[in-house]
C-alpha cells in the first residue's frame, strides 16, 4: 500500500491486512528454511555463554537427553531464526498498515520509526544475550556445589531464545508509546500518574520472561523503568507538536 494511500473501506482494509499478514509469513518461511541449514552454528552461537561456564568446571556438562532431542531442537532453531530474522519485515509491514489511522504521521518519519524500532529489538535481544543469560546462569549454577550438573541443550536453548525475544519485544515500549499517543489514546500526565504501577508490572513482567531467579528479575527491572520513562518524554513530544 502506497504511503500516501488514505480512506479506504472496510473490505479494502481487510484485503490489505491479508496481504501484509502474507508478507509476513513468507518472510517468516524464507528465513526459517534459511536459518534450517545454519542451525547448528546457531545452536553453538546460543550455548556460548552457557558453554563459558561448563569449559571451566568438570561437573558441568551439556547433553542431548532424549533420541528426538536433536531434531525438535534444530526445528524450534530455524522457526524462532524465521522470527528474529523476519523482525525488520515484520515491523515494516505493521506500521506501514497502521499508519493511515495515524494521519499526521510524514514517511520521514515513518522510517526513523521503523529504524528505531529495529535498534531496540537488537538492543534487547543484546541485553539478554550478553548480560542477563551469562549473569543468571552462573548465579543459578553457584547453588550446585561440586556436583555433577547435566543440562538439557533443549532447555537451554529454548530459555535463551524465549528470553531474547520476549526481552526484544518488552523494548517496543517506546514505539507502542508513540503510536498510542498519536491516536491520543495515552498522555503523558496518565503515564507520570500511574508510574508506580507500572514498576509494579515491571517487576511482574520480569518474573515472567527472565529465567527463575531474582537477580535476573531485578536486572531487566531497570531498563524497563528507564524505558518507561522515555516513553513519558517521547508522549510529551508527540502532544507539543
Amino acid at each position: 500500500m502506497p504511503l500516501e494511500k488514505k480512506n479506504m473501506t472496510f473490505w479494502e482494509h481487510i484485503d490489505e491486512l491479508r496481504k501484509r499478514l502474507l508478507y509476513c509469513f513468507f518472510s517468516f518461511i524464507l528465513f526459517s528454511v534459511i536459518a534450517y541449514f545454519f542451525s547448528d552454528t546457531i545452536k553453538n552461537f546460543l550455548m556460548n555463554p552457557v558453554d563459558a561456564y561448563v569449559n571451566e568446571k568438570s561437573n558441568l556438562r551439556t547433553a542431548f537427553l532424549a533420541p528426538h532431542a536433536p531434531f525438535f531442537l534444530y526445528i524450534s532453531i530455524s522457526i524462532f531464526s524465521g522470527i528474529f530474522f523476519s523482525f525488520p519485515v515484520i515491523i515494516y509491514n505493521i506500521l506501514n498498515f497502521i499508519k493511515p489511522a495515524v494521519s499526521k504521521t510524514r514517511t520521514a518519519l515513518f522510517f526513523i520509526v521503523l529504524i528505531f524500532s529495529i535498534i531496540l529489538f537488537i538492543l534487547g535481544v543484546t541485553f539478554t544475550y550478553a548480560i542477563l543469560i551469562p549473569i543468571s546462569f552462573k548465579f543459578l549454577i553457584s547453588f550446585a556445589g561440586n556436583e555433577e550438573m547435566i543440562f538439557s541443550i533443549n532447555s537451554i536453548t529454548s530459555l535463551i531464545l524465549w528470553s531474547c525475544f520476549s526481552i526484544g519485544l518488552l523494548f517496543q515500549l517506546p514505539i507502542i508509546a508513540f503510536f498510542l499517543a498519536k491516536i491520543r489514546l495515552i498522555t503523558a500526565d496518565f503515564l507520570s500518574k500511574n508510574r508506580r504501577y507500572a514498576i509494579l508490572i515491571a517487576f511482574i513482567l520480569s518474573a515472567l520472561i527472565t529465567p527463575p531467579d531474582v537477580i535476573s528479575q531485578i536486572i531487566l527491572v531497570f531498563p524497563v523503568i528507564l524505558l518507561y520513562e522515555a516513553c513519558i518524554f517521547i508522549v510529551k513530544r508527540v502532544q507539543n507538536d
